[in-house]
């Protein structure tokens, strides 16, 4: 209470400083304040200004322990001592800011489209004129803090509880990183990348005409928590940082398997070289069939994936990182998603 009985005014952070993006404590039925790290006056605007929010941590930190735990024993790509070896040492809870962008797609593609049809005893391959309507919603989000140390690049927040941000609550439950990067610098990033996404998954072979536009776009900041737990193996230390909201694994680094790395180039090369020998020793039955050469580029396609794959786990594998909030593309991918990669860049 403040003196003589009043009620202390109420802090809530509902601005980002236009000069150095930091966060301002606004007391409520102001219009005016002044940047504590910058000393820049800022007005509030109200509605014209980003909404920002909250998810509030309800996972503990022995649960978080235990979900560290678990990482370990799961799967065989990390060493497989590490369950038995490693020794959590520190753990903290931090809230990180993302921001998240929604927003509808609308746009045309013209095109062709290859299509394959008998004539005669031959296939003949015809490009019929389409013309595509694309009708699509996004649902993005990204780091607006410094994440680099940290690993996540990303938050689901479908289900999740949000809340209008209260500053001061949060620094009371735990660390509060603070933005490095402006909501609408991040929005446009996450905005171009999603558009270069849907363009690049249209139903048209030969496009010769393209117009996408977004549309209704809503960019709001939310304060993230997660807990930030490092832990020690054979003398070096690995983080890994547990959703502090649903006890998922977000990131995590861990020594790898190096017995696993090994089999798998083996493996792949043995396998692809016993393949590859079968196949020549019925090539000319494959070749008698009418689609005989496009069958042999695809088995090609199918055996090179394969070896892709056992020389990305031998060459990558020394360090494994996993976790939901890795950006996408930079989560290793499985055999089958290295096979058709291969597919699909030669396709």
């Amino acid at each position: 209470m403040a003196a003589g009985g009043a009620a202390a005014p109420k802090l809530l952070a509902g601005l980002t400083c236009a000069s150095c993006a930091g966060t301002i404590d606004v007391q409520e039925g102001l219009t005016n304040v002044v940047c504590r790290y910058c000393g820049t006056p800022v007005a509030v605007v109200g509605e014209r200004g980003v909404t920002r929010l909250m998810v509030l941590d309800r996972v503990d930190r022995s649960a978080a322990g235990l979900a560290v735990r678990r990482w370990f024993a799961k799967g065989i790509r990390k060493a497989p001592a590490l369950k038995r070896e490693a020794r959590l040492e520190e753990s903290f809870l931090a809230w990180f800011p993302f921001v998240r962008v929604r927003f509808d797609v609308v746009g045309w593609v013209l095109g062709t489209k290859e299509h394959r049809k008998k004539s005669g005893n031959r296939w003949v391959t015809e490009h019929r004129p389409v013309e595509v309507q694309v009708e699509r919603s996004v649902d993005r989000t990204m780091e607006s803090g410094d994440m680099a140390e940290f690993g996540v690049r990303r938050v689901g927040l479908a289900g999740d509880q949000l809340l209008p941000l209260d500053d001061e609550l949060l620094r009371s439950r735990g660390m509060v990183f603070r933005p490095q990067r402006t909501p609408a610098e991040v929005g446009d990033a996450l905005t171009r990348t999603a558009m270069e996404q849907v363009q690049a998954t249209g139903e048209v072979d030969r496009v010769t005409f393209s117009w996408f536009a977004a549309i209704r776009r809503r960019t709001t900041v939310v304060y993230y928590p997660f807990w930030v737990i490092r832990y020690g193996f054979r003398g070096q230390s690995y983080q890994a940082l547990i959703d502090a909201e649903d006890g998922t694994l977000a990131y995590g680094k861990a020594p790898g398997n190096h017995l696993f790395r090994a089999l798998s180039l083996v493996g792949a090369c043995a396998g692809a070289c016993f393949a590859g020998t079968t196949l020549l020793q019925h090539l000319d039955v494959l070749l008698r069939g009418d689609n005989g050469l496009m069958a042999l580029v695809a088995v090609g396609l199918v055996l090179a994936g394969f070896v892709a794959w056992g020389y990305r786990q031998f060459r990558r594998g020394g360090v494994v990182e996993e976790g939901t909030g890795l950006a996408d593309g930079s989560a290793e991918p499985s055999l089958l998603q290295s096979i058709q990669r291969i597919m699909k860049e030669h396709s």
